[in-house]
């Protein structure tokens, strides 16, 4: 009996088989609808980022327009800033389905701006959107047990299982072709909708393979996995089964929930909210405090400006600008904490993955994605750079108290925000 001919068989009898041809389609179905979820997510994120950059270029110029001081000219001037979607984004979304990857800011306090609405932490959430990873992390493992809890079990039951052992000259020929088969079905069924939405998207190789590869690990993963709880010839089909759903459960709930638990207990602290809160209260506090208080303050950050005339006016816009950039200084320790508490908990996350094949392929995916939470704090600090470039753009103006005109304004230019989703709207 050789490999070949035992290869035909197996093929002849797994396209008999309704149940495992109707799970494999049905696995082709849900991973098809992931990707197709997935790819109008990117495409209207795109579409919402390139009317963004539009509108905001139209307003702002219009507000300018009708601009009569340096001061107002800044405050009514929205800025947009966005994150892109990567070409795999479609695959898993992450914390792009979290935090904000478009904003309008202004020269104000940026504190408040970016965590007006709270950042979600990087937790080991059990169900997000239903995208790509989501189809790999929770849905494949079911498949493959379904595909495979019965190899041996089935044909010992059935009687079948000595004869063909006294017929095979190699245990190995006998349930090898089988195995792999079903193994290629598989991959051919999750891997195949992600190929065409990678091809559409114009995707790298390298994201291809890299994609491919994690999932193709773990589809190895849990087939070795079952095989192992299969092999047992003591067990019948139905303890097999509920063995290996016993697995499933511990490896994609229990131990997520547990990672969560304990990340929640034992690493707490500050919460976006609380900064963005720090920051209003500076800020509407220095409506009382001396104007003294707020600018020697300002000044010892910005020395560059101390010989600036002072404020004897009851408000000045200077003074104002002066205590936004104060507001986000008092702001800056608490922020600081924030990020460092969201990178502790993204640590203790990435060590619960070692334990939880679902929690693993996620953040592969989302990290070859660039939707992870390094990508999201990448995204801030551009958005924290751009900000200063927006105040340093004003400054001048405001410190020096230059009269104000038209073409004076004109000439304070703030380049675009910088992002390579500029290929993308344009």
């Amino acid at each position: 009996m050789n490999m070949k001919y035992r290869i035909e068989q197996e093929l002849f009898f797994l396209l008999k088989c309704r149940a495992v041809l109707g799970v494999l389609a049905l696995l082709l179905v849900v991973s098809g609808v992931s990707v197709v979820l997935g790819l109008n997510y990117v495409a209207a994120e795109r579409q919402q980022i390139a009317e963004l950059v539009q509108l905001d270029n139209e307003e702002r110029a219009y507000k300018r327009s009708l601009a009569y001081d340096y001061g107002g000219a800044a405050y009514d001037a929205f800025h947009a800033v966005w994150n892109p979607p990567s070409e795999l984004a479609f695959a898993a979304i992450g914390q792009r389905d979290l935090n904000p990857t478009m904003m309008r800011i202004r020269a104000l306090a940026i504190e408040g701006q970016i965590y007006e609405t709270d950042s979600v932490n990087p937790e080991l959430a059990l169900a997000g959107r239903f995208d790509f990873a989501f189809v790999a992390a929770y849905l494949l493992p079911l498949v493959i047990i379904f595909v495979f809890y019965d190899l041996l079990a089935s044909e010992r039951e059935s009687g079948r299982l000595n004869l063909l052992s006294v017929t095979a000259r190699n245990s190995r020929i006998l349930w090898l072709p089988r195995i792999l088969l079903r193994f290629v079905g598989i991959l051919v069924a999750i891997l195949v909708p992600l190929w065409i939405g990678i091809f559409i998207e114009g995707a790298a190789f390298g994201l291809l393979f890299g994609a491919s590869f994690a999932v193709t690990l773990l589809a190895v993963l849990w087939t070795g996995l079952v095989l192992a709880i299969a092999t047992r010839p003591v067990l019948r089909s139905e303890s097999i089964a509920a063995i290996s759903i016993g697995a499933w459960v511990i490896l994609t709930l229990a131990i997520p929930i547990s990672g969560k638990v304990y990340i929640e207990s034992s690493v707490s602290g500050v919460k976006g909210a609380e900064v963005a809160l720090v920051q209003r209260e500076s800020v509407n506090d220095a409506w009382d405090l001396p104007k003294s208080v707020t600018m020697d303050a300002f000044y010892a950050s910005h020395p560059e400006w101390a010989d600036s005339a002072p404020i004897n006016e009851e408000f000045h816009w200077k003074w104002y600008y002066a205590f936004q950039q104060v507001g986000d200084e008092s702001a800056a320790e608490l922020s600081r904490d924030y990020r460092a508490i969201m990178l502790v908990r993204d640590e203790l996350t990435a060590r619960v993955s070692f334990l939880s094949p679902a929690v693993a392929i996620q953040r592969q995916l989302e990290t070859l994605a660039r939707t992870n939470l390094s990508a999201s704090l990448e995204f801030e600090d551009q958005v924290r750079s751009y900000h200063e470039e927006i105040r340093r753009a004003y400054y001048p103006v405001l410190f020096s108290e230059e009269p104000f005109s038209s073409e004076r304004l004109a000439q304070i230019t703030i380049p675009g925000f910088s992002n390579s989703a500029q290929l993308a709207v344009e």
